[in-house]
């Protein structure tokens, strides 16, 4: 079996992706270009490449017009890489023709001084279990990262994420969620078919499953580093990257969202065996 090890970290979206992905980018034992989401599984299997396209065109303008005012030599050399990187990425993937050769490529499989390369795409969460087990005939040793937060706390910080800090906004997408609308968010917290779905394609060996809420502590991050085949180097776990805007959510809301959720605490419970305490420290009586 190669020594090198490829990752897909596969969501969920909003619980600490960002974070951890900054963390492995730096790493020594690592090589990751800094486009974070490829989303090249889920553009060919499910026909979103020129959506996912037009993201990173946005992406890099927004890079390019950071990097017009940036003073600091190292986020200089940082935003250049990012626009290299994107412009690369956009002439090696067209959004919807299938090249596994040229995407391992681009994510440094087969380099001989990284042990760890990979992708991390939260929208893969989404894929079904036949498009998991594609991903993980595309090099010797794959391996799945999934990283879950408490479901209400995830999709209130999605909901606040996408009101781009209008805190009625965020709250009127929640009263659509719950009138029964606003479901593509929701999707991103149903835990239960995204774990059965890797578990029906890969051996659970294959597959780490942390909590956001115990992400940032050294014991998590060994445990993690472990299972990817790296050491665990100093962490900033003080950093946050790309946090929502703070707002409050009101009980009646909450708990309102998490009877609506209530399929996903269930099954956090069977699959670990209780409901995180940190969890249970967030839920209101119904």
């Amino acid at each position: 079996m190669s020594a090198q090890t490829l990752i897909y970290c596969v969501g969920a979206a909003k619980a600490g992706t960002s974070w951890l992905f900054d963390y492995l980018y730096s790493h020594h034992q690592t090589y990751f270009p800094t486009v974070k989401e490829l989303n090249y599984w889920n553009a060919v299997a499910m026909g979103a490449g020129q959506f996912y396209r037009g993201e990173l065109e946005r992406r890099k303008g927004e890079i390019a017009a950071r990097h017009a005012v940036t003073k600091d030599d190292d986020i200089h050399a940082y935003q250049l890489q990012s626009m290299a990187d994107i412009e690369e990425w956009l002439v090696t993937f067209d959004g919807k023709t299938r090249d596994d050769k040229a995407y391992l490529g681009f994510i440094g499989a087969g380099l001989e001084d990284a042990r760890l390369v990979g992708d991390f795409s939260p929208a893969y969460a989404l894929l079904g279990p036949e498009w998991f087990a594609e991903m993980a005939k595309a090099h010797e040793n794959v391996k799945f990262l999934y990283l879950l937060r408490e479901p209400v706390d995830r999709l209130w910080s999605h909901f606040r994420m996408n009101a781009g800090g209008d805190e009625a906004a965020a709250t009127g997408m929640v009263d659509g969620y719950l009138a029964g609308g606003e479901t593509t968010v929701a999707r991103r917290s149903n835990y239960r078919r995204t774990v059965k779905r890797l578990l029906q394609a890969v051996p659970e060996d294959r597959i780490h499953v942390e909590l956001y809420e115990r992400l940032f502590t050294q014991d998590a991050l060994e445990k993690m580093c472990d299972f990817l085949g790296i050491d665990a180097i100093p962490a900033d776990f003080g950093k946050r990257v790309h946090g929502s805007p703070k707002a409050g959510l009101d009980p009646e809301r909450r708990a309102r969202l998490q009877a609506a959720l209530k399929p996903q605490y269930n099954f956090i419970e069977q699959f670990m065996g209780t409901v995180p305490v940190e969890w249970q420290e967030r839920m209101v009586a119904a």
